[in-house]
């Protein structure tokens, strides 16, 4: 808005804000962006300006834009050579599967039968599931390990349902995933308590790990985030 901070921490705060809205479809509050700066710190302005400016993007916001920043061309460098618009990765063939020289392999199934024909050709060696791989940084895996499946392109692990009587979430909902989820169930009799869930939730880490920390893997890693596990027992909740 003013240019009052030097510059390191904004690509931090960009990619928050816009992930934000990419997720919302650009359809965000003043208190959904406020809630979504978690995880990003700035030494130089006390966050006011940062924060005006990524609340002029609001459906409620009252931040005027400057005249001079209202019309900036966007950079031309990634337009998609078909259309001219940005490029949206929509050409590129993903991989099933990729093997290093080590003999190391990962598997990227698309479906829930390319995720159990992933496990077939495995076979009886040592494997690992990977989503947002957070708890690398803290638990180190085995030195040994050579097949990696990354489940997150899996849609049937990322489906839920809400019932008159029950919340079924799938295993490979991010914990943002599921805090929308919770909000959604919250306004439906008989899951008001979903809402402290969303607080709950709300306290684990900061917005960009919880956009790839997915809750099968809390809940069955050895985590040092208890504090979800007890939560869910208190609210009585059941794994399958």
């Amino acid at each position: 808005m003013n240019g009052t901070q030097c510059g390191f921490c904004s690509p931090g705060f960009i990619m928050n804000m816009y992930g934000l809205l990419e997720s919302k479809g650009g359809k965000v509050s003043m208190s959904e962006i406020e809630n979504s700066f978690g995880g990003n710190i700035c030494r130089c302005t006390g966050y006011r300006p940062i924060l005006d400016a990524m609340k002029s993007f609001a459906v409620d916001s009252n931040i005027e834009i400057p005249k001079g920043c209202e019309d900036i061309e966007d950079f031309g460098i990634s337009a998609c050579k078909k259309t001219g618009i940005l490029c949206a990765g929509s050409c590129h063939k993903p991989l099933d599967i990729l093997i290093y020289s080590d003999g190391t392999q990962w598997h990227w199934p698309r479906t829930l039968t390319e995720l159990f024909d992933a496990l077939s050709k495995i076979g009886n060696e040592e494997f690992m599931f990977v989503a947002g791989n957070t708890a690398h940084g803290v638990y180190r895996r085995s030195q040994g390990l050579k097949h990696f499946v990354d489940i997150q392109a899996v849609p049937e692990l990322k489906q839920f349902s809400i019932s008159d009587e029950k919340l079924t979430l799938g295993g490979n909902l991010s914990l943002a995933e599921t805090m929308d989820v919770f909000s959604q169930a919250s306004q439906k009799s008989g899951f008001e308590y979903c809402q402290k869930l969303w607080e709950h939730f709300d306290l684990i880490a900061n917005v960009p790990v919880r956009n790839v920390s997915y809750i099968i893997f809390i809940l069955f890693e050895d985590c040092i985030i208890f504090t979800v596990i007890n939560k869910l027992i208190i609210d009585r909740c059941q794994l399958y």
